[in-house]
């Protein structure tokens, strides 16, 4: 019994700990920085989720000049690096500040890029982005732990019940009067109590 008591504890711990990365891994991503491109070249942030999604988002250039805020999948950065451009991004604005709001569909990979379009001159741009949706690697930890917990509490309650199953029934009992001394009649304490001893002495 103590060890069933063992199991159950080990399973509700398990539980909670996958209840609490769950809710870890529902918490928005908030991020807020300056970052500097150098002329020639781009800034990037990837990112990803499980399920659809969200990404809002405040940037402006410092210097006040005017940049390319581009979305992308995988795909499309991908196309974008390599100078195909052969896939749209998902979304694209331009100006000297920026601000975004837009649902991303499905399970992947997706990135934020702030680049000045065509000359590619040296940005200063602050940014201010949230994200919002299942992070991949704590849901995934999330889920594996719960499916222990929740496994090893079944097997547990399994084993209890196999146990009670198991276990000999309680004695009957006996419906003999005979076999019980409560049921035996009193004695007479008159026939019991021994006769007085006469030894004849008398005193005068």
């Amino acid at each position: 019994m103590r060890r069933l008591y063992f199991l159950v504890g080990i399973a509700a711990a398990q539980i909670l700990v996958g209840s609490l990365t769950m809710l870890q891994a529902a918490q928005p991503i908030r991020m807020s920085q300056d970052v500097f491109v150098r002329s020639g070249g781009y800034y990037g942030y990837e990112f990803g989720f499980v399920g659809t999604g969200w990404l809002s988002g405040n940037l402006s250039e410092l210097q006040g000049r005017p940049f390319d805020l581009l979305v992308f999948d995988d795909r499309g950065y991908t196309s974008f690096r390599d100078g195909s451009n052969a896939v749209a991004p998902l979304f694209e604005a331009n100006g000297t500040a920026i601000l975004f709001d837009l649902t991303l569909p499905g399970w992947g990979a997706y990135y934020v890029v702030a680049v000045d379009l065509p000359a590619r001159q040296n940005l200063q741009v602050h940014l201010d982005l949230t994200v919002g949706g299942l992070k991949p690697i704590e849901t995934i930890v999330a889920f594996i732990v719960l499916a222990g917990g929740l496994t090893l509490l079944g097997a547990s309650l399994m084993m209890s019940v196999w146990s009670w199953r198991q276990a000999p029934p309680a004695p009957a009992a006996s419906a003999d009067p005979s076999s019980d001394p409560s049921s035996d009649p009193p004695s007479d304490p008159q026939e019991a109590a021994p006769e007085p001893h006469d030894d004849k002495t008398r005193i005068y």
